[in-house]
C-alpha cells in the first residue's frame, strides 16, 4: 500500500490520481501529511475494494498482491503505454526508497530490504525490454538503481 501513497504528491501522475489525498493534507509543496500516508484516500480504497471484489488482486493487512496471470492480461498494449507504466512504477519505488546520503545507509536497512526487490524487478524488466528499443531509462529509476546498489 505505502507503493500508492508517496509522501510527494507530484509522483502520482493523471493515471493514479485516485491514489492521491485531499488537498487539505497537502502543503505548500504538494507534500502529504504524515496523517494521510498511512491512511489511504477514499477513491483510493474504492478502486482496491473494486480489484477485490473482482477477485483480481488479494490483500493481506497493508499488502497488496496481483497474481502472475493477471499481471500477464492486463500487460501493456503498445510501447508508449509501457514506458509510461515504466516510468510511473520507477517514480514510485523511488519515492520510497531511502535516499543514500554520504554516510551509510544501514539504519534504513528495514525499508531497503521491502524495497530492493521492486528495484530488482524493474531491473529485470528494462533489461528484458530495453533491447528492443522499446523501453528507455528513467532520472528516477537510474537513482533508484544507485540506491538499490547502495
Amino acid at each position: 500500500m505505502e507503493l500508492f501513497l508517496p509522501r510527494n504528491q507530484k509522483a502520482l501522475d493523471i493515471s493514479l490520481s485516485f491514489c492521491r489525498q485531499d488537498a487539505v493534507h497537502l502543503d505548500e509543496n504538494e507534500r502529504a501529511s504524515l496523517f494521510s500516508i498511512i491512511t489511504p484516500s477514499e477513491n483510493f480504497e474504492k478502486a482496491m475494494n473494486q480489484l477485490l471484489g473482482r477477485k483480481l488482486i488479494k490483500q493481506d493487512g497493508r499488502f497488496y498482491s496481483v497474481h502472475r496471470v493477471v499481471q500477464e492480461a492486463t500487460n501493456y498494449h503498445d510501447a508508449d503505454e509501457l514506458q509510461r507504466s515504466f516510468g510511473q512504477a520507477a517514480r514510485l519505488v523511488y519515492e520510497q526508497f531511502p535516499k543514500q546520503g554520504i554516510a551509510t545507509m544501514y539504519k534504513e536497512w528495514g525499508v531497503c530490504q521491502d524495497y530492493i526487490p521492486h528495484g530488482v524487478h524493474l531491473s529485470k524488466k528494462f533489461s528484458e525490454y530495453v533491447r528492443s528499443g522499446a523501453l528507455n531509462s528513467t532520472d528516477a529509476f537510474v537513482t533508484l538503481l544507485g540506491n538499490c546498489a547502495w
